[in-house]
C-alpha cells in the first residue's frame, strides 16, 4: 500500500510540475500586471498537486509527458507495478523516455527482488523521513509561537476579526483557522494601522489563511521536488503582493508612501511566522515596496482580457488531455500470439497471430524486451506479444503468407508468456486460450466469466466483458479453451496482467 502511495505522489509531482512550470512562465511575461491573475493560478498548481484525479477536456497542457489519463481520471507517468517491469515507463518522447530508462538500475528476472523495488523502498523511507522533519519543525515552531502571543493584549475587533498586540513582533501577521486573528506590533501610528489591518483583512476575507495551509501540506507531500519549493515561495510572493494592490486600489494612491514606510520598517525585524502553516505575515519587502510603487490601477479592458487569458490557462491546467491514445486504441499498435506458420508441422517460421488480421510475419523491431520480470532469451510460441510502430507513420498489409507490415517496429514487448494459443473459425468467433492459474479447477463445460477493468490502484471498478463456456482443458499446456469474439479477444490482449480476471460460476455437465 505505501509504495501504490508514494507512487500516486510521484505522478502527482509531475502533473504539478507541468503546472508549476508554465505559471513560472506566464508570471514572468506578466511581471508588470496585477499579481491577483499569477496569484489565481497558483490555485491549479495546488489542485494538481493534492488531488490525483481530474476530467478531461480538448484542450490540456497536462498532456506534455502523457498522452491521455487512465480510465478514473488519473495521469499515470510511472504505473503502480513499476517495481515489477524490466521497461517500466512509456513515455511519450523517445529520447527523454529512453534516457529514464537507462537511469534505472538494470532488471535482475533470475532473482528474488527486482533492484526497483529496493530503490522503491528506499525511495519510500526517505520520503517519510522528509515528511515527518518537515512537520516535527513545523510543531516546534508553531508551540513557540503560542507561548510568545500568551502576552498578546486583546484590542478591539475589526470587521468582526479578532485583534490583539504584542510588544516583541516584528511584523503584523494572520494567525489560525477556523477562527483567524490579526496579530498587531506595538507602537504602530493610527494612520500605519488602518492600511496594515485592511491588508490583513484581506487576507481573511479571500481565505489565504487556508490557502496556505493548503500549501504546505502540498509542500510537505512533495518536498523532494525543487519546483514545489519555487511555487510554495513565489505563491506566498504573489499572495502578498496582490494584497498590497487591493489596499492601494481601495484606499487611493496617496498612501503609497506611507505604506512602504510600513514595509520598510517590518523588514528589520526577524519573521516570527516562517514555515508555520497556521501563520503567515509580511515577507520580501524590497520586491513588495517596489510593486506597490510602480502600481497602477488596470483599465476595465486590460484586466478583462488579463482574466479571459487566466480562465483559459486555469482550463489547460486543471483537465486532462481527452484524446484517447491509450494502447488498446492507436491504429500503430498491435496485440497478438505468437504461433507456427505451419500449424500441422509445427515448423517455423514463427508468426504472430493478430485479431482481425490473420498470421502476420513477425516484423523486425528497434527493441524486444520482455514487459515482465521474465528470464528472456527471445520470442517463443505462447508469447502474448505487443508490437508498436511509430505514431507518425502510416502502416500498411503487405498481402502474402504469412502477411507482412510495412514499417520496422520500434518495439516488440512480451506482455505474458506461456501458454497462449489462438485460432479463427468463422464470422468473427475464435478459439483462444486462458491461463489455467486464472481459472484453476475449471473443467469442460463450466461457466467462466471473464472481467475488464481500468489499470488503477483502489477502488476500480470492474465490467463484465463476457461469459463463456469452457470448451476443453488441457492440463499439460496450462490452457483453457473458450470461444471468443473478436473485440473481446482484442480486449483481453491488450488488458492482460493490467484489468483483465476470471471467475468461475458455475458448474457444467464435464460435456459440451
Amino acid at each position: 500500500m505505501l509504495e501504490r502511495i508514494f507512487i500516486e505522489v510521484l505522478n502527482m509531482s509531475l502533473t504539478g510540475s507541468i503546472a508549476i512550470l508554465t505559471v513560472l512562465t506566464f508570471r514572468l511575461l506578466l511581471s508588470r500586471f496585477p499579481r491577483i491573475f499569477s496569484y489565481a493560478l497558483w490555485a491549479v498548481v495546488l489542485f494538481r498537486l493534492l488531488c490525483p484525479v481530474s476530467f478531461p477536456a480538448p484542450m490540456s497542457l497536462v498532456g506534455a509527458l502523457a498522452d491521455s489519463a487512465t480510465s478514473q481520471g488519473r495521469m499515470e507517468y510511472i504505473p503502480p507495478d513499476i517495481g515489477f517491469q524490466t521497461k517500466p515507463l512509456n513515455l511519450p518522447f523517445s529520447p527523454f523516455n529512453q534516457a529514464v530508462q537507462n537511469s534505472l538500475p538494470i532488471p535482475n528476472p533470475t532473482g528474488s527482488v527486482n533492484p526497483l523495488q529496493v530503490y522503491l523502498y528506499i525511495g519510500e523511507m526517505l520520503w517519510l523521513l522528509g515528511i515527518g522533519i518537515l512537520f516535527c519543525h513545523s510543531m516546534f515552531s508553531l508551540h513557540r509561537l503560542k507561548k510568545e502571543l500568551k502576552t498578546a493584549t486583546p484590542l478591539h475587533g475589526f470587521q468582526k476579526t479578532f485583534l490583539y498586540q504584542a510588544d516583541h513582533l516584528a511584523s503584523p501577521f494572520v494567525y489560525g483557522i477556523f477562527c483567524p486573528a490579526i496579530y498587531l506590533p506595538a507602537g504602530l501610528e493610527e494612520n500605519e494601522s488602518a492600511h496594515i489591518l485592511l491588508h490583513e483583512n484581506i487576507h481573511i476575507q479571500r481565505g489565504d489563511h487556508i490557502f496556505r495551509l493548503l500549501a504546505y501540506i502540498a509542500l510537505c507531500i512533495h518536498w523532494f521536488n525543487p519546483l514545489v519549493w519555487a511555487a510554495f515561495y513565489l505563491s506566498g510572493q504573489d499572495m502578498e503582493m496582490s494584497c498590497d494592490e487591493t489596499v492601494i486600489r481601495k484606499m487611493g494612491n496617496q498612501v503609497k508612501q506611507e505604506y512602504s514606510k510600513s514595509l520598510l520598517s517590518f523588514a528589520a525585524g526577524k519573521p516570527s511566522t516562517q514555515r508555520i502553516p497556521i501563520a503567515f505575515g509580511e515577507g520580501n519587502p524590497k520586491s513588495r515596496i517596489r510593486n506597490v510603487l510602480r502600481y497602477r490601477k488596470p483599465s476595465v479592458l486590460l484586466t478583462g482580457g488579463l482574466a479571459i487569458v487566466c480562465g483559459l490557462l486555469t482550463i489547460t491546467l486543471l483537465t486532462n488531455p481527452d484524446k484517447d491514445t491509450s494502447d488498446t486504441n492507436r491504429k500503430n499498435v498491435f496485440y497478438g500470439i505468437v504461433g507456427y506458420g505451419d500449424v500441422e508441422s509445427t515448423s517455423l517460421p514463427l508468426v504472430v497471430k493478430i485479431p482481425g488480421y490473420g498470421d502476420m510475419a513477425i516484423p523486425e523491431a528497434n527493441e524486444i524486451y520482455p514487459y515482465i520480470e521474465i528470464d528472456f532469451d527471445g520470442l517463443k510460441v505462447g508469447d502474448l506479444v505487443q508490437i508498436v510502430f511509430p505514431d507518425n507513420e502510416e502502416i500498411l498489409i503487405m498481402e502474402s503468407y504469412p502477411a507482412q507490415f510495412s514499417h520496422i517496429a520500434d518495439s516488440i514487448a512480451v506482455m505474458g508468456r506461456g501458454p497462449f494459443a489462438i485460432d479463427f473459425l468463422s464470422s468473427g468467433r475464435y478459439d483462444f486460450t486462458i491461463p489455467l492459474g486464472m481459472a484453476d479447477g475449471a473443467q469442460p463445460g463450466d461457466t467462466l466469466e471473464i472481467y475488464h477493468h481500468a489499470p488503477e490502484i483502489d477502488g476500480r471498478e470492474t465490467k463484465l466483458l463476457t461469459s463463456v463456456q469452457v470448451k476443453e482443458v488441457v492440463k499439460e499446456n496450462d490452457q483453457i479453451w473458450v470461444e471468443m469474439s473478436k473485440d473481446e479477444v482484442e480486449t483481453f490482449l491488450s488488458e492482460f496482467g493490467f484489468g483483465i480476471s476470471c471467475v468461475l460460476v458455475g458448474r457444467g455437465t464435464g460435456e459440451l
